[in-house]
C-alpha cells in the first residue's frame, strides 16, 4: 500500500510527465507540490515508488517517468476512488456532452456517433463505437426436414423467434426412426440452453452421444455459430482514424503501424475486446491489447446498456493523455446515456 504522500507524488509524476513530456525530477516535484517536505524526503519517496515498480528512471536524465504499473494504479484510482471529485472539473466539456443529448435520438447508435464526433473535436483522438444486441437467445426447438436418404435440413428456433437453417449431408441412412431419434437427442440436450452453451455442447457432448447411438459423430455447431453472429447485431465505426498518425512517432516501425490499423479497422480481435467490456469505465494500455510496438497508446472505454443493446465508446490516445479529463468526459457520456 502507498502512503498518502506517495499517492500524491505518483499522481504528480503522471500529470507532470503528460504536460511536460519529459522525465520528472525531485526539484520539479517539490516546486509543483504542496508538500512541506525537504528535497531529500521527496527523493526517498521516489526511491520507494521506483522499488515498487510505479516509476522508472529515464535513460536520458535523472528524472523518473511512470511505469505501466504506475499508470494502472493511477487510472484505477481515478475510476474507482470515491474522492476523485471529477464532477467539479471540466465543466465546459461536461456541458457540451449534455447539449448533445438535448435532442435525444431514438437510435442509440446515432446518439453514440454524435457523441463520438464531439469527443474527437474535444480531444483530437480517434474514437470507436461498438454496439451489440444484449438479448439472450435460448434454444426453443430443433426440427429436421427430410430431403433425401442422406440429406436433411436442420432448423433451429430460439425463444425470441429467431430461425436459422442449414442443409447437411449425412453419412448414414436417414430412415424415419433415425430422424426421430436424432431430433429427440438434440432437443433433449439443448432446449432451454443459450446459443453459446449450445455451441459448446454441439462441439463436444453431442458428437459423443451420436457416436454411441448411431455409430458415427456429426458436428452441427456451425448452425449455432451462424445464429450467434446473426443475433448479436453488431455495429462498429471508427471516427478520425487518420488522427492515429499524430500518435505514432516518425521512428515507428511501419509494420507496427499496419498492425494497429488492421486491429481497429473492424477486426475480430477488436470486436472480441469490446464485447468483453463490463458496464462503466475502463482503461486498457497498449501492452494489454495492442500489437507489439504500440505499447505507448491507451484506450479509455465507456460501456452502457440501452434496452437490449450494449454500447461501448472508446477513445484511443497516448498513454500520457490527460486521464482526468478523458475519464470525466466518459463519465458524463454514461450519465447522459443512462438518463
Amino acid at each position: 500500500m502507498l502512503t498518502p504522500r506517495q499517492h500524491e507524488i505518483l499522481d504528480l509524476i503522471v500529470r507532470l510527465y503528460a504536460s511536460l513530456e519529459s522525465p520528472v525530477g525531485s526539484k520539479t516535484l517539490l516546486k509543483k507540490s504542496l508538500l512541506e517536505v525537504s528535497p531529500a524526503t521527496i527523493r526517498n519517496e521516489m526511491v520507494v515508488l521506483e522499488k515498487n515498480g510505479y516509476i522508472v528512471k529515464a535513460h536520458t536524465s535523472s528524472g523518473r517517468i511512470p511505469s505501466y504499473e504506475g499508470y494502472r494504479y493511477y487510472v484505477d484510482r481515478l475510476i474507482h476512488h470515491e474522492n476523485r471529485n471529477l464532477a467539479d472539473q471540466y465543466q465546459s466539456d461536461r456541458q457540451a456532452v449534455k447539449e448533445i443529448f438535448d435532442n435525444r435520438s431514438q437510435d442509440s447508435f446515432k446518439m453514440a456517433k454524435m457523441v463520438a464526433d464531439l469527443l474527437v473535436s474535444l480531444t483530437n483522438y480517434p474514437t470507436l463505437i461498438f454496439e451489440q444486441s444484449n438479448e439472450e437467445h435460448l434454444i426453443d426447438n430443433f426440427k429436421l426436414v427430410h430431403l433425401s436418404d442422406h440429406q436433411v435440413m436442420l432448423v433451429l428456433l430460439t425463444n425470441l423467434g429467431y430461425v436459422e437453417s442449414r442443409i447437411y449431408t449425412m453419412q448414414f441412412d436417414l430412415n424415419p426412426q433415425v430422424m426421430n431419434e436424432l431430433i429427440q437427442l438434440l432437443n433433449d440436450e439443448l432446449i432451454g440452453v443459450s446459443l453459446e452453451d449450445a455451441y459448446q455442447r454441439l462441439k463436444l457432448t453431442i458428437p459423443m452421444l451420436m457416436q454411441r447411438r448411431f455409430g458415427i459423430a456429426y458436428d452441427f455447431s456451425d448452425l449455432v455459430e451462424r445464429a450467434i453472429h446473426q443475433v448479436k447485431g453488431q455495429r462498429y465505426q471508427v471516427l478520425a482514424k487518420n488522427n492515429l498518425f499524430d500518435l505514432i512517432g516518425a521512428q515507428e516501425d511501419v509494420s507496427h503501424f499496419k498492425d494497429l490499423f488492421n486491429l481497429i479497422d473492424g477486426s475480430k480481435e477488436i470486436f472480441e475486446l469490446l464485447e468483453q467490456r463490463d458496464l462503466g469505465i475502463d482503461v486498457l494500455f497498449g501492452q494489454d491489447f495492442l500489437p507489439v510496438g504500440n505499447e505507448h497508446l491507451a484506450l479509455v472505454t465507456g460501456t452502457v446498456k440501452q434496452d437490449n443493446q450494449k454500447m461501448t465508446i472508446g477513445i484511443l490516445g497516448p498513454s500520457t493523455m490527460r486521464f482526468t479529463r478523458i475519464i470525466a468526459l466518459m463519465e458524463q457520456v454514461l450519465i447522459e446515456f443512462n438518463h
